[in-house]
């Protein structure tokens, strides 16, 4: 069952990077912009950590500088709807 809200640690998990890696993406894409607790904590949402994946595989898989990834991001690319519909269909037969 998924949770509404990870924290930091859970997200990084999930996502595959380091905790100060996601802090230095949250810098940079002003999408990702995760709640905070009462306590000042990030909260990422299931919508957060899937846009965290996508920066990766940008990033990681397709070698795509940030400022190649931010245009990406912006556009709303049909190819990172496909590549999100494809990582669902994994976790499914998963």
């Amino acid at each position: 069952m998924k949770k509404m809200f990870y924290t930091i640690k859970e997200t990084s998990d999930l996502v595959g990077e380091n905790e100060s890696t996601l802090r230095f993406w949250e810098g940079e894409f002003k999408e990702i912009r995760p709640r905070r607790s009462s306590g000042g904590k990030r909260l990422y949402s299931n919508a957060d950590i899937e846009l965290l994946k996508k920066i990766k595989y940008l990033l990681r898989e397709r070698k795509i500088s940030i400022e190649g990834a931010k245009e990406q991001l912006s556009g709303k690319s049909e190819e990172l709807d496909l590549i999100g519909r494809l990582e669902e269909v994994k976790r499914v037969l998963e």
